[in-house]
């Protein structure tokens, strides 16, 4: 069933590279500075239900936000997921997967789905910070993927 307070944040591009390459950029925590403007940096060992140490740049001129979520999904070379919860007041969950179009381009799809309680408040206070980022992060992996 859905929850009545449901918000769904996502942005997709085609890339014009290899997948491989495209999963390997995306698991490269180092490099994230390199192409990501909207989560610059982020910590994890990679296990499942361990914590994802994430610092997010909600709007250009203000400070950092950092937050801890949880490693829910690890498929190489398809999609990684990572969330939290807080019962019934607050759950997220933020998804990146990687598909091959008609084309041949490597498809990027990020979606970021926040429901419970407190998901009205966040949507007002971060979801179009949420949505630029997100649209923002989708073209930057686009400019360094094909410039490699």
């Amino acid at each position: 069933m859905t929850h009545p307070f449901r918000y769904s944040y996502k942005a997709e591009i085609a890339i014009n590279a290899n997948k491989d390459i495209i999963w390997k950029a995306l698991t490269d925590l180092e490099n994230y500075p390199l192409w990501n403007p909207f989560t610059p940096k982020v910590e994890t060992n990679w296990k499942i239900g361990e914590p994802v140490l994430l610092t997010v740049q909600m709007k250009k001129d203000t400070s950092s936000i950092k937050q801890t979520e949880y490693l829910s999904r690890l498929n190489p070379p398809d999609e990684l997921a990572w969330g939290m919860k807080w019962g019934v007041f607050l759950k997220a969950e933020r998804v990146q997967r990687l598909s091959i179009d008609d084309d041949g381009n490597t498809v990027y799809f990020t979606e970021d789905i926040i429901e419970g309680m407190l998901s009205p408040i966040v949507h007002l206070v971060y979801g179009k910070s949420i949505q630029t980022g997100f649209d923002a992060l989708a073209k930057a992996l686009k400019k360094y993927m094909e410039k490699s």
